[in-house]
């Protein structure tokens, strides 16, 4: 099936990435559009929006736009989670070692999961979750991880927005199932997952703490359902809350009692 693309979103993207390829010099709008064949009104739109951000910057004096401040943010961001997935990757190394089951890193943007890292067997038969992949937040033991630690308003509002929804319709879950399902993370720490992500598959997954209490990553372990049934589950998630307090202390957090 062809990618989907968003035809915006990838103009957007060539600016940036032009911008950051010459970023000797502001550039003028006319210079951007002739450079990159975008339509001169489309790419002064695009300028607008991404200035707007603080994504580019836009000189009044020149008239001309360069990368903008907000990009710092966001790659000092991406930095400290690259950093992290370091430190914990000797520690994903040695759980899948152990258990022989594919072990997965994920953190969160948004409404997503995002996996950062993984360790996976290379049999022919097995289940593969590329790095990038993202998950939805409102399913699986991965984003549980990090909803059961939310401030209340914010579990609120992704309510609101159909988040915390189950895909299927049919299995739709009232608010007072989910909380009760969140205080259980929190009481055993981690989260379990039996088919949500994928007919057939189970997960367990556990969170990773900062400084402040906050999760900032969570360490799962995926597989079959016949590899995984719900006692071994259970044995995973006790040694997932083992190791992930550890991977906690090292990086300056404190897991949560």
């Amino acid at each position: 099936m062809a990618e989907d693309r968003v035809p915006a979103v990838e103009s957007a993207v060539r600016i940036l990435t032009f911008l950051k390829d010459r970023n000797h010099r502001p550039w003028g709008v006319s210079e951007l559009s002739r450079s990159l064949q975008l339509n001169k009104s489309t790419c002064f739109n695009l300028l607008k929006a991404l200035a707007r951000h603080a994504l580019v910057a836009y000189d009044r004096g020149t008239k001309k736009y360069g990368l903008g401040s907000a990009l710092i943010e966001l790659g000092g961001a991406a930095s400290t989670a690259t950093s992290r997935a370091t430190v914990a990757k000797p520690f994903l190394q040695d759980l899948f070692d152990e258990l022989k089951l594919t072990c997965l890193l994920g953190q969160r943007f948004q409404d997503r999961v995002i996996i950062v890292d993984r360790v996976e067997a290379q049999d022919a038969f097995r289940i593969t979750i590329p790095v990038g992949q993202a998950l939805p937040v409102g399913q699986g033991a991965l984003g549980r991880c990090f909803l059961a630690y939310f401030p209340e308003a914010d579990l609120d509002h992704f309510w609101s927005q159909g988040v915390l929804e189950q895909a299927d319709p049919r299995r739709g879950q009232q608010i007072g199932q989910i909380t009760k399902t969140l205080a259980k993370v929190r009481h055993q720490g981690f989260a379990e997952s039996f088919g949500e992500i994928a007919k057939g598959v189970n997960a367990v997954a556990a969170p990773i703490f900062d400084q402040r209490g906050h999760v900032i990553l969570a360490l799962g372990v995926i597989g079959f359902a016949s590899l995984l049934p719900p006692r071994r589950l259970a044995h995973c998630g006790r040694k997932l809350r083992e190791v992930s307090g550890l991977i906690s202390r090292i990086m300056g957090g404190q897991p949560r009692p």
